[in-house]
């Protein structure tokens, strides 16, 4: 009990490095399930079956690929620094 008395700072700090971790994974599955549902429509599906070879980038599609490319950006800043804090962390406690 006194372990835990005694490093309940570190353990908040885990914990909150810990929620803000799974706030950033959510934000970023948004941006992929933006572009997911873009490409799973149906008029979509039907027109890029009959005209397979015309690639047309209409602004929808472009609007959901900057999207997705954001969310990868920010899912791997915010992976990095959750790393950068978890070992600040330890080594701070020693």
């Amino acid at each position: 009990m006194q372990w835990f008395a005694g490093h309940l700072s570190l353990l908040a700090g885990i914990l909150a490095d810990c929620l803000t971790f799974a706030g950033g994974l959510l934000l970023a599955r948004d941006g992929f399930q933006r572009l997911k549902d873009f490409y799973e429509s149906e008029m979509d599906a039907r027109f890029r079956e009959q005209f397979p070879d015309l690639n047309l980038v209409n602004e929808q599609e472009r609007q959901a690929r900057v999207s997705e490319l954001w969310a990868v950006r920010g899912l791997l800043l915010v992976a990095a620094g959750f790393v950068v804090e978890i070992a600040a962390r330890c080594l701070e406690t020693g």
